[in-house]
């Protein structure tokens, strides 16, 4: 009789299984989105590579609308006027003066005896450096240099700009993913409970599975929402990155993919010291420095001056005040410094100590550079190797998933074994997503640091 009624009860558990098939088929399992089958974990589903909006569009975006990029482009605009008005020195100083003038002179001891003089003059002045031993070449040439040490400085803002929004574009990518991930556990979640009611219903299973199968749909839609809000959070650091106000949201071209980085870290170090903006800004000052050095050490030297005037002039006190009277001069000027008060001897100093000071700065931020290119380099190599990990990680999850649905499906596993399983499936699917995004960051911030965009 016990036996009779032991058969009796799986046929009605193989029965109930054969409808919920029928009636409820699994259509696909919540990583299938982020399954390490595919090698990738693309930027919005459904998306073709080529299509949406690009990353190299996005910077373009940064660097015609970031504030910092256009204050960085005026500055070069501003030291370029600085280099045109050290090139004034090769060219005349013209002045046209206007003048009156009234005086009065007193004669002996009587008051009485005081006249006023009136004098009117107009002439036109012309002044001009003949020669001055190059100081005005080395002026000119140090104002040049100057203005590298700009175009440099600008370059250092964008890469540092061009990395921000990298960095926010994989952001985006990453919240995306996460955004799937967390639909596809409220769908499978959703399916969990809709089977479980149904074994409840036919008697098989506790009235505490169903309350578990709820609990845990409950939580995968707190998680969802969260993620929800993590794609506007990162949508909104997207268009800060970018130095916009509005931007309109559409998918992403670009896919979370490991891609190979073929590069030694002496390589990368070598590429680095020759292309860093800031390094070559270090030198562009150093040649600046040197040139006022040169022009302070010629302060010492005369300085060959020109000047003219051509003009009328009328004076009361020899003849009638008009009409006016022409009146020219021209004078040849060799001014010689003797002696003032050793100031040029410390300006001279001032210059070398500067240069001095610079010197060890570009050595302080060639150590930076390297030191930044090698932890680049590592952070890539260990995230690569995260990325493997995490990819095995995945399809174990994915595996054991599986086992444990069919487990319980058969009465043969409780839900908690399910439940555990479906958590290690997503925090799985997690993992690889942040370390897919970390290898990019990785990849983002060692060209940063070799200084390329």
């Amino acid at each position: 009789m016990k036996e009779f009624k032991k058969d009796g009860l799986r046929l009605q558990v193989l029965y109930f299984l054969a409808v919920t098939w029928f009636l409820f088929p699994v259509t696909g399992q919540s990583a299938d989105v982020l399954a390490p089958a595919q090698g990738t974990v693309t930027a919005s589903a459904g998306m073709q590579q080529g299509t949406g909006l690009t990353l190299d569009e996005v910077v373009r975006t940064a660097l015609e609308n970031h504030s910092s990029v256009k204050s960085a482009q005026f500055q070069i605009k501003a030291q370029d006027a600085v280099v045109h008005q050290q090139m004034a020195a090769y060219y005349p100083t013209v002045n046209f003066n206007n003048s009156y003038r009234t005086s009065n002179t007193v004669s002996g001891t009587s008051a009485t005896a005081s006249r006023a003089f009136d004098s009117v003059s107009s002439a036109t002045n012309v002044t001009m450096t003949l020669y001055n031993f190059g100081k005005r070449e080395g002026l000119v040439q140090s104002a040049r240099d100057t203005l590298d040490a700009t175009q440099y400085a600008y370059n250092t803002t964008a890469n540092n700009i061009v990395l921000a929004v990298k960095q926010a574009y994989y952001g985006v990518l990453q919240a995306n993913a996460l955004l799937r991930v967390n639909e596809e556990t409220v769908r499978d979640r959703e399916e969990t409970l809709r089977q479980t009611q149904g074994f409840y219903d036919v008697g098989t299973k506790p009235r505490s599975d169903v309350t578990q199968a709820q609990a845990n749909l409950y939580l995968a839609q707190a998680n969802l929402i969260l993620a929800r809000n993590g794609v506007d959070v990162a949508w909104a650091s997207l268009r800060n990155a970018m130095g916009v106000d509005e931007y309109p949201r559409q998918p992403l071209a670009e896919e979370l993919a490991v891609t190979p980085f073929s590069m030694s870290l002496d390589e990368a170090k070598q590429a680095a010291f020759g292309a860093r903006p800031e390094l070559l800004q270090f030198d562009a000052q150093l040649k600046a420095q040197d040139q006022l050095i040169a022009v302070t050490r010629r302060n010492h030297l005369p300085d060959f001056l020109f000047t003219s005037s051509y003009g009328r002039q009328g004076n009361d006190a020899a003849a009638n005040l008009f009409p006016l009277q022409p009146s020219w001069q021209v004078q040849l000027s060799l001014n010689i410094p003797i002696f003032n008060g050793f100031q040029t001897t410390y300006q001279v100093q001032q210059a070398l100590f500067n240069y001095y000071s610079i010197k060890e700065q570009e050595r302080v931020e060639r150590q930076q550079v390297a030191l930044q290119v090698e932890q680049s380099f590592l952070n890539l190599n260990a995230t690569r190797e995260a990325v493997k990990a995490n990819e095995a990680a995945v399809k174990a999850a994915k595996e054991n998933l599986e086992l444990h649905e069919g487990r319980y499906q058969v009465g043969y596993a409780p839900i908690v074994e399910v439940t555990d399983a479906q958590t290690t499936y997503t925090t799985a699917q997690t993992n690889y997503v942040n370390a897919l995004v970390a290898y990019k960051v990785a990849i983002a911030q060692l060209l940063n640091a070799m200084g390329r965009r």
